[in-house]
């Protein structure tokens, strides 16, 4: 059915088609594919025949409404004039309002945005940064149009636009939608970031097809986030207590959740985010500092709270989401403190036939990731007493670095009643040897960083004879270390052994009854 869309995205006929399928389908969709159709016919007959369609669509209430691209400019007048020119070669002007928000540019982008006569500008006196200017480019958006905001230093793809809508279309409880990309955190991007402009066209080409291809977010980086009005006029303005900006976007997508909606990123969506031009790097560390803590007091959050809670981790998939590879589908794992349920989310897109359970010790958190489709997550006060107690698992995940030492026997007393027959349990540990606990005293220092506290890879051993647990195999995680302090540290481990493993961090066993 989408094949003729696939042989040529810049086709109108396989849209006909696919908007004829639509019709039964999905109203809305079959309205933003016909229009899809529209923009590239050139048969004027054909093009009658289209709008005629989109009239009875319109009709029968299903009708979508332009997105208002919300687009902020600050100097860097040529990245706001390439944006604004991909959008305008992308997409149909029945489709989009394009609302330029300048942020008091010293440079000629005022000059040239006053020439441009497809576009409601804002001009500011002053900096509002990004959250304040984006407030002030919605405001100044048609009041029935969705939302689109969208960076100035990114660039639209054939087709980027309309299969993120038709993404935010797909189910009525999709609230924001976002874009995969070349340059962006949250596992959100998809190709590397060498390419040239040409090349990541024609990716873009070739990836923005309409397909069903979503995942399930807590929240979704702010280069380009597409909001339906409904949702916005439930969940509100962005947070100007971010501003100039960062964690804004952090801060909306759990909005989004508590609000009872959904993050989902539309990996069918591309585009160009070419990124870095507006911030200086010092500056902006200092003022991520500043806006995590803002969120943390927000949301009531923990100290240690960071955006590994929320945010997709490298780490985390490394640890157990390599060996869900390994599991059969129709699987069930579950992942013990969890955080928001970021890492189970990824996995649940990746292995849509395994069921994903989660345990979180804050309520906060658990009262947020609730909502989350996709996966099952839950708060609990005591292991003992958690509330998946009574099933059985193929796979808990367990990162001991989460809980005390004293806790240890109960939790993996636990966790071993509730695997299944066959079950493997994956538990995360320190290296009690690893260099960070001793160097700093070679350097002068008074203590090392061993805790009484912290579970070690010795307690584990220890824990698994008095258990009968058994090791099925094992992977060593290795400490980010210089280069200049690794020769250093290799040096001290041929004099004294190579068991010693001075440069493994955190060691992961695979256990099971």
């Amino acid at each position: 059915m989408l094949e003729k869309i696939k042989e040529n995205p810049l086709d109108y006929k396989g849209y006909l088609e696919y908007g004829k399928y639509l019709e039964n389908v999905n109203l809305k969709q079959a309205y933003l594919t016909y229009e899809n159709a529209l923009f590239y016919c050139q048969d004027e007959l054909v093009k009658i025949e289209i709008q005629n369609k989109l009239d009875e669509i319109t009709y029968r209430q299903g009708k979508v409404e332009p997105a208002s691209i919300v687009i902020l400019s600050y100097n860097n007048r040529q990245l706001t004039q390439q944006c604004i020119e991909s959008i305008r070669e992308t997409t149909p002007e029945s489709a989009r309002e394009i609302v330029i928000v300048d942020n008091n540019s010293q440079d000629d982008s005022v000059e040239y945005l006053r020439q441009q006569d497809d576009i409601v500008l804002v001009e500011n006196d002053f900096n509002a940064g990004f959250p304040g200017g984006c407030n002030i480019g919605i405001k100044a958006s048609k009041k029935e149009n969705d939302i689109f905001l969208l960076n100035n230093d990114t660039i639209l793809c054939a087709n980027s636009l309309y299969t993120l809508r038709m993404g935010l279309y797909e189910k009525d409880n999709y609230g924001a939608a976002g874009s995969v990309t070349n340059n962006a955190s949250n596992n959100q991007t998809v190709i590397e970031d060498n390419l040239n402009i040409n090349e990541y066209k024609k990716f873009g080409l070739k990836t923005n097809i309409c397909e069903k291809n979503f995942e399930y977010n807590l929240m979704l980086i702010g280069f380009a986030i597409l909001i339906k009005r409904q949702v916005l006029n439930i969940v509100g303005l962005l947070d100007e207590q971010f501003s100039p900006g960062n964690y804004e976007d952090d801060d909306y997508g759990l909005r989004v959740l508590k609000a009872g909606f959904q993050n989902v990123l539309v990996h069918n969506s591309f585009i160009i985010h070419l990124g870095g031009k507006s911030f200086i790097s010092d500056a902006r560390k200092q003022l991520m500092l500043n806006n995590n803590m803002k969120l943390k007091e927000k949301y009531h959050l923990k100290s240690e709270f960071d955006s590994s809670y929320y945010l997709h981790s490298d780490f985390s998939h490394a640890f157990f989401g390599n060996y869900v590879r390994k599991i059969n589908e129709e699987s069930r794992l579950l992942e013990v403190n969890c955080e928001m349920g970021a890492i189970l989310t990824h996995l649940a897109y990746e292995h849509p036939n395994i069921d994903f359970y989660g345990l979180g010790q804050s309520i906060q958190c658990a009262t947020i990731s609730r909502h989350l489709e996709g996966v099952h997550i839950e708060h609990y006060f005591d292991i003992e007493n958690n509330p998946f107690r009574t099933m059985k698992f193929d796979l808990i995940a367990l990162d001991c670095s989460k809980f005390k030492k004293d806790e240890l026997s109960k939790y993996l007393s636990v966790l071993k009643d509730m695997l299944s027959e066959n079950g493997k349990l994956i538990v995360l540990a320190k290296n009690q040897s690893y260099y960070m606990n001793w160097y700093p005293i070679m350097q002068g220092e008074t203590k090392s960083s061993l805790s009484l506290d912290t579970v070690y890879c010795k307690d584990i051993d220890e824990m698994m004879k008095k258990l009968d647990l058994k090791v099925e195999s094992w992977t060593f995680y290795f400490g980010n270390i210089s280069e200049e302090v690794k020769s250093k540290i290799e040096a001290i481990q041929n004099i004294v052994g190579e068991n010693s493993k001075f440069l493994i961090e955190s060691t992961a066993y695979i256990l099971h009854k």
